[in-house]
């Protein structure tokens, strides 16, 4: 009898100990395996500068039609419109990451990886303080920050996505800029010496990394928002009337990153493309 007991208690601790180990396995799985949290049935996109503006609109739009997405911004605990959001979608995830911060880019990178990221938008994006950018009184602190937010910090993420991006199915990187960044446009304007710079030095960055990811199957391609009523734009002074909403600017450009190909490329032969299907000049 003593025995059987003895053998009873034995298995039971065996069987204790491999449920145990299988709950453990489980959670780990959970945390480092994204397999196991997106809907694999449905296209993926990521969004940097998610938490308000023309980024928090591509969220509400992807994640209403049903994909997932994976929307960054720098403080997440701070991103309330962002989180309120995700309370009554099962397709959202926040993540921290500094589009300059290229410990969490790699970090974030790393914890996709093997997943399919079908279009990533590169939409963060600053103005900077607008005297500080003035002829006279350049700073060149601001400058650094300016071109490291809008001009590096597209490649750097693009650069680390590249992989999750070339197995996916739609294989596309778009990058904002904007009007402000074209040479025949704004010539003749004597303001926001850093912004202007630095759109214009994405768009190059974005047009040579076309070239490189060639061989991926990716295409990299600009676009331009139009004249949105968001912060940034508050920040710059603009009085105009032609303002959009961010749910109108997101509504074309959708309609345009859908439809990006190598036709389309063709056509545009890299020039960022607005919101209204408008081809803007370099």
């Amino acid at each position: 009898m003593k025995n059987i007991i003895s053998t009873a208690n034995i298995l039971g601790i065996f069987v204790i100990s491999c449920c145990f180990q299988c709950l453990v396995y489980a959670q780990i799985q959970t945390e480092t395996n994204t397999q196991l949290l997106l809907d694999s049935s449905q296209p993926t996109v990521l969004i940097t500068g998610s938490n308000r503006g023309i980024g928090f609109a591509f969220v509400q739009h992807y994640s209403k039609n049903g994909w997932n997405v994976i929307a960054t911004c720098r403080n997440p605990n701070r991103a309330d419109d962002l989180q309120l959001l995700r309370k009554n979608s099962t397709n959202i995830f926040i993540e921290e990451m500094d589009v300059t911060d290229f410990e969490e880019i790699n970090t974030l990178a790393q914890k996709y990886q093997g997943y399919p990221i079908d279009v990533l938008v590169n939409n963060a994006g600053i103005l900077g303080n607008v005297p500080k950018q003035s002829f006279g009184n350049l700073d060149y602190d601001l400058f650094q920050t300016v071109m490291a937010v809008n001009a590096f910090g597209p490649l750097k993420v693009a650069e680390a996505f590249a992989d999750s991006v070339a197995i996916s199915n739609q294989k596309k990187i778009v990058t904002m800029t904007s009007g402000l960044g074209s040479f025949a446009i704004m010539g003749n304007s004597d303001r926001f010496f850093f912004y202007k710079m630095s759109k214009s030095a994405v768009n190059m960055g974005v047009l040579t990394m076309n070239a490189s990811l060639k061989s991926k199957g990716i295409i990299a391609a600009l676009i331009s928002p139009g004249m949105v009523d968001t912060k940034l734009l508050d920040e710059s002074g603009y009085q105009g009337r032609n303002k959009i909403s961010p749910e109108e600017s997101v509504a074309g450009l959708v309609k345009i990153i859908a439809e990006i190909s190598l036709d389309t490329m063709k056509k545009t032969r890299g020039r960022p493309t607005n919101f209204d299907e408008m081809i803007l000049p370099w």
